[in-house]
């Protein structure tokens, strides 16, 4: 009915906008911060620690869900996530650049570990499976798309990586947008 198909909008757009940002802003990472510091070996280094940021995110994300829910927990990681892309297309220091991508890297990724809880519970037995599957793909797709767009962000803005990164800010807040949309399941019993 109504109420599911306005569910598979929510979490369809949530999935598309979280797989938009993430694979636009880090397959390119690596290149981006070489280009920014001239340096490909120290890019890695740089990488490394923005990477390993998502760990601690994960875990954050993992404890808040059961503490705020899995709809305000989602919406302030994907908020946070806005916040830190755009703090992150303006960053110039390795200070900031390592700060702030940190920031975005454990943000972006703990709203992914409650994506993947939310979106099963949303959906009653018989759908489960194939509507989390079709949310994915959904993500998929905009995984292909946002790595490919990079070169022409970065061309709009004469190499520099704020374009891009303003871009998926603007991703996080509709993500978040969406996700407000999602119904509360904390505590609930699924649907059959």
């Amino acid at each position: 009915g109504k109420k599911c198909i306005a569910r598979t909008a929510a979490i369809w757009a949530t999935w598309f906008f979280v797989n938009f940002s993430y694979y636009g802003a880090f397959t390119w990472m690596p290149s981006l911060l070489a280009d920014q510091f001239g340096s490909l070996t120290k890019s890695f280094g740089y990488t490394l620690a923005i990477a390993v940021a998502q760990l601690p995110g994960y875990f954050l994300a993992a404890w808040l869900v059961e503490i705020w829910g899995r709809r305000k927990t989602l919406s302030v990681f994907l908020a946070v996530s806005a916040v830190a892309a755009f703090a992150f297309s303006q960053a110039g220091s390795v200070a900031a650049v390592l700060g702030f991508g940190m920031l975005l890297s454990a943000s972006n990724l703990g709203a992914w570990g409650v994506l993947y809880a939310v979106t099963p519970e949303i959906y009653p037995t018989r759908l489960r499976a194939a509507a989390s599957g079709a949310a994915a793909a959904c993500g998929r797709v905009a995984a292909i798309i946002a790595p490919l767009l990079m070169p022409w962000f970065l061309t709009l803005s004469g190499g520099n990586k704020a374009v891009a990164f303003i871009v998926f800010a603007v991703a996080f807040i509709l993500a978040c947008v969406a996700a407000l949309c999602l119904p509360e399941r904390t505590g609930k019993e699924l649907e059959d």
